[in-house]
């Protein structure tokens, strides 16, 4: 027998969700992460307020694998050491803030898993 790649999990709450643990992700699924890399990088750049990161957070967890959650985290992270290079500080300081909402999103998917 050999292991699956994919570990299934089912969420209680108000609605039940889906969750896989892939190894690889597809390339749809990497289009889907760049598509949210963008919207992250668009409400960087807002000025209408506060960044809504929680709600790209909430969106991410629900339409991604963990693998694809982790590989957006990445691209954020390499995005904001780009505007630390560039010393935009404030844009920088502004992602580390959407990745620490989405650390703690992907410790609670781990917690899940294990």
């Amino acid at each position: 027998m050999t292991a699956s790649p994919y570990v299934t999990i089912l969420l209680s709450g108000a609605s039940s969700q889906v969750m896989m643990k892939q190894r690889n992700l597809g390339f749809a699924e990497d289009l889907v992460v760049r598509g949210f890399v963008r919207s992250y990088l668009r409400e960087m750049r807002g000025s209408g307020g506060r960044p809504r990161y929680d709600e790209l957070g909430a969106d991410a967890v629900a339409r991604l694998s963990f693998g694809g959650v982790r590989r957006l985290r990445e691209m954020l992270w390499t995005e904001r050491q780009a505007l630390r290079d560039l010393e935009d500080r404030r844009a920088a300081d502004s992602l580390t803030s959407a990745l620490r909402d989405l650390d703690s999103r992907i410790q609670i998917l781990d917690d899940l898993l294990h």
